[in-house]
């Protein structure tokens, strides 16, 4: 058995969804059944760009400022019990 601290949650984020497979298939049934957006099935492709800006400054005000209020207020204690001792 190996023993593998679990590292704090503090920041954890999901960076970069990616939809590769979804937006081929959805595109493909798109063309093929010649679907257009007016269509009840159409789908359109999940691109996160068109909102890179409003993400960027919500990571700014509620992940990165949190990170480090939470840091100042408890310093090493958040990160330094999971880094190994030597």
């Amino acid at each position: 058995m190996v023993f593998v601290p679990k590292m704090p949650a503090l920041g954890l984020l999901l960076e970069y969804p990616i939809f590769g497979s979804y937006n081929q298939k959805v595109t493909t049934v798109n063309e093929r059944e010649k679907y257009d957006d007016s269509h009840v099935d159409f789908r359109p492709p999940i691109d996160f760009e068109q909102y890179r800006e409003t993400i960027d400054a919500f990571k700014q005000k509620f992940i990165y400022e949190d990170m480090r209020a939470t840091e100042d207020q408890y310093g090493m204690h958040v990160f330094f019990p999971w880094l190994p001792t030597r």
